[in-house]
């Protein structure tokens, strides 16, 4: 071994040193970064946090059970609605809650708990929709019939009226 191959030798592992020196360096400063400077993670361990977190779902559940009453009256005004009725008032106060339940999730639309408030809204909605028009198809069905009986009698009496003339 020669004076040069033993330099490079050395020169390589205090190479590699300052490279591994420098890499936990490195990487002791970005996860003090990034676990330090990033508030959920110093919040998880305290008692605040978790306090806070129980608020909230004592809070849903209060607004559910709140909500439960418009609901039910909700499905009961819906399944006793009679489109062929014009009663104005009723669809409006349907409506109304139909959008009491959607402004629920609206305002507070960052907790995704309450997007079933929204999705009982969307379904109920489509429910009323759904029973309107399947009166109209139903009335119009009606009337398509008697018009139909009007014309096979009024084809028949015209049968009739023309064969008495024929003879």
């Amino acid at each position: 071994m020669n004076k040069n191959d033993t330099m490079a030798q050395k020169e390589k592992v205090m190479g590699f040193g300052y490279v591994v020196i420098l890499f936990l360096l490195i990487t002791v400063v970005c996860c003090l970064a990034i676990f330090l400077n990033n508030s959920n993670f110093g919040s998880i361990g305290r008692k605040d946090y978790f306090v806070d977190k129980m608020k909230r779902i004592s809070e849903y559940r209060n607004d559910q059970k709140q909500y439960a009453a418009t609901i039910d009256l909700l499905y009961k005004k819906i399944n006793e609605h009679n489109p062929g009725v014009l009663a104005i008032y009723e669809e409006d106060n349907i409506k109304f809650l139909l959008n009491d339940l959607r402004d629920m999730y609206e305002r507070k639309s960052i907790d995704t708990r309450y997007k079933s408030f929204l999705h009982i809204a969307d379904f109920y909605y489509i429910w009323y929709a759904d029973k309107r028009t399947l009166w109209t198809l139903n009335n119009n069905i009606d009337i398509f019939t008697k018009n139909i009986e009007e014309c096979e009698l009024g084809l028949a009496t015209k049968k009739d009226d023309f064969a008495k003339l024929r003879r």
